[in-house]
Parts: C-alpha cells; sequence; structure tokens
C-alpha cells in the first residue's frame, strides 16, 4: 500500500508476461509515496466495506491520497514505537464479525472480495492494519482524554436533547443519569480524533507533502 522510493513511475515488471506495467506515484510525503494503484485499492477498500458504490473520481483519490498519507506517518510511528502487532486470529474475529453483518456464507464472502479486486489474504491484511491503527490511537492518545461533568452536561442540553427530539418526536426523551455513559462515549472519541488530527498535522508539518494532479486526475480504470 505504501511505496518507500520517490519516483514519478514506479515500475513494476512481471517476467512471465516479460512486460512492465507503470505505476505512478499520485502524492508524496517526504520519501514516502502514495501510489495510484495504492489509491484505487483504498477505494475499493472503502466501497467493500462501506457497502458503497466504486467512486473513483479526482476528487475521491484526493481525498484517498490525503488518509494514505496520513495512514503512512502512522504506519511509521508505530514501527518506531514498536507497538505490539495484532495477531491472525483477532483480525478473524473481526472478520467472522463482517460476515455476519452482511448475512452471507463464506462462498458468498470470497465472491463478494473477488468482486472488488481482493482475496482473503487481501482482506485480512487490512484487518489486521485497522486493528494496528486503533491500538495505535487507544494507547497514544485515548489516555490522556478528560471529559468533564460540564461536558457531558452541555453536550447532553445542547446536541443529545435536540437530536434526539428530532429522531423521536413522541418519544419521552431520556434523562441525563441514562444516558451518561453515552455521551461520555460520543465525546471521548470526538476529543481523541481532535487529538489524533492534531498529531497528525504537526507530522505532516515536517514532511514535504506534494501531489501529482496530473495523476489524480487520470482516467478511471474500467
Amino acid at each position: 500500500m505504501l511505496r518507500r522510493a520517490l519516483t514519478i513511475l514506479v515500475l513494476a515488471g512481471s517476467l512471465r508476461a516479460e512486460k512492465v506495467v507503470l505505476d505512478r506515484v499520485a502524492a508524496a510525503a517526504g520519501q514516502q509515496v502514495v501510489t495510484l494503484s495504492a489509491i484505487r485499492r483504498h477505494l475499493r477498500i472503502l466501497a467493500l466495506v462501506d457497502n458503497s458504490p466504486l467512486e473513483d473520481t479526482p476528487e475521491a483519490r484526493r481525498k484517498a491520497a490525503d488518509r494514505l498519507i496520513d495512514q503512512a506517518l502512522i504506519h511509521r510511528e508505530i514501527e518506531l514505537s514498536r507497538y505490539a502487532a495484532p495477531t491472525r486470529a483477532e483480525a478473524e474475529a473481526r472478520i467472522q464479525d463482517f460476515i455476519k453483518q452482511r448475512n452471507v456464507t463464506q462462498q458468498q464472502y470470497e465472491a463478494l472480495l473477488a468482486r472488488y479486486g481482493f482475496n482473503e489474504d487481501d482482506f485480512t491484511a487490512e484487518v489486521l492494519w485497522r486493528i494496528s491503527v486503533t491500538r495505535f490511537i487507544d494507547f497514544r492518545f485515548s489516555p490522556g482524554v478528560q471529559i468533564s461533568d460540564d461536558e457531558i452536561k452541555k453536550y447532553y442540553t445542547s446536541e443529545f436533547v435536540p437530536q434526539f427530539r428530532r429522531r423521536a418526536p413522541d418519544a419521552p426523551t431520556p434523562p441525563l443519569d441514562d444516558v451518561r455513559d453515552q455521551v461520555a462515549q460520543v465525546l471521548m472519541l470526538r476529543k481523541t480524533n481532535l487529538a489524533v488530527d492534531q498529531w497528525l498535522a504537526q507530522m505532516r508539518a515536517t514532511v514535504k507533502v506534494r501531489y501529482f494532479d496530473a495523476v489524480l486526475g487520470a482516467e478511471a480504470s474500467k
């Protein structure tokens, strides 16, 4: 998914076919690059996981390039800090949850992966990576997040209650004590995401980030 050599063209040769395939670099952060094939792969993964149509447009590619640059920075930090890698058993448990949510058989699951250009090993690797990122965020940022009672009350009054009444205008609004833990979790996630965004902004400031618009706007693959 990530490439280390900073070049405008990455050559991937096939000895059997005796053919050279060009993989263009679409973005770069320092010495780490994001190729067009990595972006297309990322877009297919998103469509698969979100159960949504594949969107391979210049705008979608630019957003994907941003996400992959962030992932490259996180990957570098995970390697430097030597966080424990998730096990295959953890990934298999997540995959079984995915299969149950989609309500498909094993054969249908494999066909679903193939429809988006993946096999089981590809998807397992993606799930392992997502677990690694979640674990990194939990260990690195979540412990420093504090939620005050005033923040809980403010969120309940200004956000939870109005949203609940819009969704269920005829239902009685649950009291704060009944949803306190739920509100705290929302605020915890919000603050953690903010901390991650701030850290990524700091990391981006230490490297030169470039986007190659001619590649990002190239004709989508059929």
